[in-house]
C-alpha cells in the first residue's frame, strides 16, 4: 500500500482528526439547518400560511433600535405573566429538524431562564478537541484556530410569556448575541411550550415540569412544528431549591450621534456600543455573558457578504484581518454551580474554567442599598447593575449572596 493509499485510512489518526475538525467547522451550520426546519423557516413562517408576525417580534428589533435597556425595564414592571413555567436550569438531550439532529452527547447546553431574563450557552463537546489546551488569550490562537473558535453559541435577553389559544408561548429578544453581527433574524425567536399532560386540560399541577418542549411557532407542510427542542431539568435547577436572581449591568451612558443627538443606535461604530451582561440564577445553576470589547480598529464587512458571527470570522480570516476577528470573538460567558464556590464548568472562551465568576469579573467593591428590593441599587464589581427578578425576601439575604460571590 503505498503512503497515499495509507493516509486515507479512515483509522488513520491524520483521518480521524481531519474529520474531527470538518465537522466541528460545520458545527454552526447543522445548527442552523436544524433551527430553520432545513433552510425552510421563512417559507414556513408567513401571514399567509396562518403565521403572522410584526417587526417587533424580531429577536434583533430592539438590539437594532438601541431600546433595550428602557423596553426591557418596562416589560419587567407590567410582564403578565412572566416565565414561571419554563424558569429553571435546563439541558437540551434533543434538538431536531429538517431531518437532521443533534444531542447532549454532542454539545453541553446550559439554558437558564428566570422570570425574565434568561441566557442560553451552547457549546460543541469537539471544542476542547480541536484547540490547543494550553491556550490563555485569543491572542495565541492561530488564524485557523481562531475560526474554529467562532463555532459555538450563546446569547441572551427577555423572554415574553403569553397565551394563544389556551397554550403558552413564549418570545426572546436578545441583547447580547454571539452570532449577532448586525443583521437581524428575519423570523421571530418564538416558540410554543408543551409539557407533558397526565391528563387533557392545561393545568400545570397536572404536569411533569422536569421536562417540556420548544416547538416552532409555525408549522411545516405536513403539519408538524418544523423544529423542536427537549428540555431536561439539571439537578437542582428550581429557585426552592437556592433561589432565582436575574441582573443585568445598567446602561452606563448614552451616545452622541453624527447629528449631535443621544444615540444607542446598534448600527453606530462597535468601539462606541456601551458594555452589556448578565447574570441569571436558578437553584445551584448560574450562568453569566458579557458583550463584546471592541478596540476600534474593527474593518466593517458589508451586510450583503456578512450576516453571521462565523461568516465575519471566516471572511475576516481570509482578509487577515485578525483585529476584527478578535474583537468579534471576545463575548466571555459560562456556567457554574453555587455549591462549587461559584466555580465555572463551562466556559467561552475555553482558559477560565475552573475560575470563579468573581475571578471573571474582575473583583471590586459590592454593595447592595436602598429601602426595598423594587428600588434598590446593586453595586457589583464597581459597576451598577439593574435588578430584574429576584426570589430573595430583603436586602440582606441579596447582599448575603453577593458577598458568597465575591469570597
Amino acid at each position: 500500500m503505498s503512503a497515499a493509499q495509507d493516509a486515507r485510512d479512515p483509522e488513520d489518526p491524520l483521518v480521524e482528526q481531519t474529520k474531527l475538525m470538518t465537522d466541528h467547522l460545520n458545527w454552526t451550520a447543522k445548527q442552523g439547518y436544524i433551527l430553520t426546519g432545513g433552510g425552510k423557516a421563512e417559507e414556513y413562517y408567513t401571514a399567509e400560511r396562518g403565521f403572522p408576525f410584526v417587526e417587533t417580534d424580531l429577536p434583533h428589533y430592539h438590539l437594532l433600535q438601541g431600546d433595550t435597556h428602557t423596553t426591557f425595564s418596562k416589560w419587567k414592571s407590567s410582564q403578565q405573566p412572566p416565565c414561571k413555567l419554563v424558569c429553571g436550569a435546563w439541558n437540551r438531550p434533543l434538538f431536531t429538524g429538517g431531518w437532521k439532529h443533534s444531542t447532549d452527547q454532542e454539545e453541553e447546553v446550559y439554558n437558564i431562564q428566570t422570570h425574565n431574563l434568561f441566557v442560553d450557552l451552547r457549546i460543541p463537546k469537539s471544542r476542547n478537541a480541536v484547540l490547543p489546551p494550553d491556550c490563555t488569550s485569543l491572542q495565541e490562537l492561530t488564524p485557523y484556530q481562531l475560526r474554529l473558535f467562532a463555532r459555538q453559541h450563546v446569547f441572551a435577553g427577555f423572554t415574553v410569556c403569553s397565551e394563544e389559544n389556551g397554550k403558552p408561548l413564549a418570545t426572546r429578544h436578545h441583547c447580547i448575541d454571539w452570532n449577532f453581527v448586525g443583521v437581524s433574524r428575519p423570523r421571530p425567536n418564538k416558540w410554543w411550550i408543551q409539557f407533558p399532560k397526565e391528563s387533557n386540560d392545561n393545568d400545570k399541577s397536572s404536569s411533569d415540569c422536569s421536562k417540556w418542549k420548544e416547538l416552532a411557532y409555525a408549522k411545516d407542510d405536513w403539519g408538524q412544528h418544523y423544529y423542536f427542542e427537549r428540555w431536561e431539568r439539571y439537578p437542582r435547577g428550581i429557585d426552592d431549591e437556592g433561589g432565582r436572581l436575574a441582573i443585568r449591568l445598567a446602561s452606563s451612558r448614552k451616545r452622541k450621534s453624527t447629528d449631535g443627538t443621544d444615540s444607542t443606535d446598534a448600527h453606530s461604530r462597535p468601539c462606541d456600543q456601551p458594555k452589556d451582561g448578565i447574570l441569571v440564577l436558578v437553584g445551584d445553576h448560574f450562568n453569566y455573558i458579557t458583550s463584546r470589547a471592541f478596540s476600534g480598529k474593527e474593518t466593517a464587512y458589508p451586510p450583503s457578504t456578512v450576516s453571521s458571527l462565523v461568516q465575519l470570522v471566516d471572511e475576516a480570516v481570509a482578509q487577515g484581518d485578525l483585529d476584527t476577528a478578535r474583537s468579534y470573538l471576545s463575548v466571555e460567558a459560562g456556567h457554574g454551580t453555587v455549591s462549587s464556590g461559584w466555580k465555572l464548568d463551562c466556559t467561552i472562551p475555553p482558559w477560565n474554567k475552573g475560575r470563579t465568576l468573581s475571578e471573571t469579573m474582575g473583583g471590586g467593591p459590592t454593595f447592595v442599598e436602598g429601602p426595598d428590593l423594587a428600588s434598590c441599587s446593586i453595586l457589583w464589581n464597581g459597576e451598577n447593575w439593574e435588578l430584574y427578578d429576584c426570589s430573595f425576601g430583603t436586602i440582606d439575604e441579596l447582599q448575603k449572596l453577593f458577598e458568597g460571590i465575591s469570597k
